[in-house]
């Protein structure tokens, strides 16, 4: 899944894969850029064109150009961001935010997720996922997707989203993964696993 990634030092445009990319680094100013340091972004897919960019949550806040040349529309902004807060974040957890069908089957809205690896899927005998949904959502695998809590150097955690071979797929907001995708989720982004979609939040700790 191609990103474009403005260069924090000259503003280059770098065209990169996320699932793969661990550090950028830019090939005209030489800046690196480290995976830490691109939690500082937001993935915003453009309105017009459809192109994927990571921009700086600072940045993201106001209108901004589309950085496609081909583009290069307006964006105005329209996702939730995190608060600038020199906080930790505490691990994250997921919290029903559609469900038309009806098949959630719980007063609880909310999944809470552990470090280390989280499958999920819908509640069965024969699942072997560790979070268990509460739904007979048809079109849900008993091991659908999974988010895996990393706890980084700086005691921040990371959670990579990836489908599990699911039938129907894994939705990122609104955006099919594709096969091998690995996902950074960040606050306020939407997962659709069926016809359930869930809403990631992170929240901060002193």
């Amino acid at each position: 899944m191609k990103s474009r990634f403005k260069c924090p030092s000259c503003e280059t445009i770098l065209e990169f894969d996320r699932a793969l990319v661990s550090t950028v680094k830019c090939p005209k100013c030489g800046h690196l850029v480290n995976e830490a340091k691109l939690q500082d972004y937001v993935n915003i897919k453009c309105p017009h064109c459809s192109q994927n960019l990571m921009v700086l949550n600072s940045e993201a806040k106001n209108d901004f150009l589309c950085f496609n040349v081909k583009c290069k529309k307006i964006i105005e902004p329209t996702k939730p961001f995190v608060p600038e807060f020199d906080n930790l974040y505490r691990i994250g957890k997921l919290e029903l935010l559609k469900d038309d069908d009806g098949n959630w089957l719980s007063d609880d809205k909310t999944v809470i997720l552990k470090r280390g690896e989280n499958t999920i899927g819908k509640k069965a005998t024969s699942s072997a996922s560790s979070i268990q949904l509460p739904t007979s959502d048809p079109y849900m695998s008993r091991n659908h997707a999974k988010i895996e809590v990393v706890m980084k150097p700086d005691a921040t955690f990371v959670h990579r989203f990836s489908d599990m071979g699911s039938l129907n797929g894994s939705f990122h907001n609104d955006q099919k993964l594709e096969k091998d995708d690995v996902i950074v989720l960040t606050h306020g982004d939407t997962i659709k696993l069926g016809h359930t979609c869930l809403r990631f939040v992170q929240e901060y700790q002193a």
